[in-house]
């Protein structure tokens, strides 16, 4: 499970690239302004995601590579359940 802040993160960079963005990551300047957090801040969040093998960040300077690798811890695994069966049994 990621920390909150690395998840917000990832979820960011997941979600930003469409052809209203142009396809491309959210450059440094912009992930601060969505995220409240600082430049060497950012570094760290993103460090953390690389390290536990979330994307690959080649070009540490800029997040232009940012290559997004695994998602599937931020899909949700619980289900609801119904109460259904309070109402209609009892």
């Amino acid at each position: 499970m990621l920390p909150d802040r690395e998840r917000k993160l990832l979820r960011i960079l997941i979600n930003y690239p469409s052809p209203v963005h142009k396809s491309r990551m959210p450059d440094f300047k912009r992930l601060e302004m969505m995220t409240g957090r600082k430049r060497p801040d950012l570094i760290r969040g993103l460090q953390y995601l690389e390290d536990q093998g979330f994307i690959v960040w080649p070009e540490k300077s800029t997040t232009e590579g940012i290559q997004i690798i695994q998602t599937e811890v931020l899909e949700k695994s619980t289900s609801r359940k119904s109460n259904i069966d309070y109402w209609t049994k009892y």
